[in-house]
């Protein structure tokens, strides 16, 4: 049992998850006891709450600036993710006849995304890899930020998919979406004038030395192309989500990274796109997803979508001019003992610049970032060390921007929202200065 833990509590750690908004819970009560219906049921009760999931869908789309049914309800940011990769991936396999008793592998794929993608990204790379699918992996400049120049060499006749995350969940730095869509865009012109569009017999190499089944049609081969996906679960209340605009073919997004509900997330899925389910049952969601859909869950993932769009630029100054007085109150307040060695300076970890404005990861020389987590929860802060999905060891993150070993080990992320207040970071910076970084002592 821990003693001496303060009754001030000061919570630092919104890019883990967000406390549901009273408008958006208001939004989902009725749904949680009077309207229970179920949206696949033909009588009164079922139509309501099939009105009531249209009417969800359509505000995201509204959001998004696309068609109602390129939404695709899941149960959050890691299931969309899976369904995005994985399901895409199972698609392109069927319809190019890898998954025939004669061709029983993935090695003609080729799929790229970044190494500081969400371990749900990475995962499914990973395991796709496993079942020899050729991955390549990115890294990032020691800004945090990938070059669209690598994504373009890596570009290779049978890549199929790209997977860039719209802002990073540990570090917060903004990638270049607009950018690399471009760039898959050009590739993907490019490869339609060099591939032969005929069909092609069973386990017969075209020329990009796959496998299409026999009398796939021209306009579907057409379709096989780079698909980009980008993981937007951290940048939703901050940055533009306009399907367009951002070049994406799918897009994930989760319910408790803004301020709505756990357990809902939904997947843009541009029309036209390759992908199959990865779960059996139902047809519900385009047959994308089988399920009972939750309503309570969806209209909250929906009004919380549109209040954070709705707010988006006056929160992002908000908070931005708070995380830089957070900042430049602890550069100016802490200092590290390295014990008579030269002095060690507290650093950010990616670059300021293309950074969300809620976002503060700091390298702190000689601590121990999780110790210091625990340490600073005693006395009210709640903060991290690296993602809440990773149990054990150093931030991969931060550990890819190629700054030192130990870096990983010794960084923090204070995460800023929609109800901190500038009362609440002198706090933690009174806590920081008189508890932990002060002279002469190491955490």
């Amino acid at each position: 049992m821990i003693k001496n833990r303060t009754k001030k509590r000061v919570y630092l750690d919104y890019a883990s998850t967000t406390p549901l908004d009273k408008r958006v819970k208001k939004a989902m009560d009725r749904f949680l006891d009077k309207d229970f219906g179920n949206a696949g049921s033909i009588y009164k009760e079922g139509m309501e709450a099939k009105k009531a999931l249209g009417e969800a869908r359509k505000k995201i789309a509204g959001v998004f600036k696309c068609k109602t049914e390129e939404i695709i309800f899941t149960s959050g940011g890691t299931e969309s993710n899976n369904l995005a990769i994985i399901g895409v991936m199972n698609a392109i396999a069927d319809l190019r006849g890898v998954n025939t008793r004669i061709c029983a592998d993935l090695k003609n794929f080729h799929i790229i995304t970044t190494q500081i993608e969400h371990s749900s990204v990475l995962q499914c790379f990973k395991k796709l890899e496993k079942k020899g699918a050729q991955v390549s992996y990115i890294g990032v400049g020691q800004n945090g930020v990938v070059n669209p120049k690598d994504i373009e060499n890596a570009l290779r006749l049978n890549t199929v998919l790209v997977s860039v995350m719209y802002a990073n969940n540990e570090i917060g730095t903004i990638q270049p979406i607009r950018e690399i869509s471009k760039i898959i865009k050009s590739h993907n012109l490019q490869t339609s004038k060099s591939v032969n569009l005929q069909t092609y017999k069973p386990c017969e190499k075209n020329s990009l030395g796959i496998f299409p089944q026999s009398g796939i049609s021209q306009g579907k081969l057409r379709n096989l192309q780079t698909y980009f996906h980008s993981d937007a679960s951290q940048a939703a209340c901050y940055l533009d989500l306009n399907v367009e605009r951002l070049g994406v073919d799918l897009m994930t997004i989760d319910g408790h990274k803004i301020y709505g509900p756990k357990g809902v997330g939904a997947l843009f899925v541009k029309k036209g796109t390759t992908i199959s389910k990865i779960m059996e049952g139902g047809e519900q969601e385009m047959d994308l997803r089988p399920g009972t859909e939750p309503i309570p869950l969806i209209v909250g993932l929906s009004e919380a979508l549109v209040i954070a769009d709705s707010e988006r630029e006056k929160e992002f100054a908000r908070l931005s001019k708070l995380r830089d007085y957070f900042y430049s109150q602890i550069l100016k307040n802490l200092r590290i003992d390295t014990s008579g060695k030269k002095e060690k300076k507290i650093e950010l970890n990616g670059e300021m610049e293309n950074r969300l404005p809620n976002n503060l990861n700091i390298y702190v020389p000689g601590i121990d970032a999780e110790f210091a987590v625990i340490k600073l929860d005693e006395k009210g802060i709640a903060c991290s060390a690296k993602s809440a999905c990773l149990k054990d060891g150093s931030s991969y993150v931060v550990n890819a921007l190629n700054l030192g070993k130990e870096r990983g080990k010794q960084s923090l992320r204070f995460s800023l929202g929609r109800f901190t207040t500038k009362s609440e970071i002198d706090y933690a910076i009174k806590v920081l200065k008189t508890y932990f970084l002060v002279p002469k002592r190491i955490i």
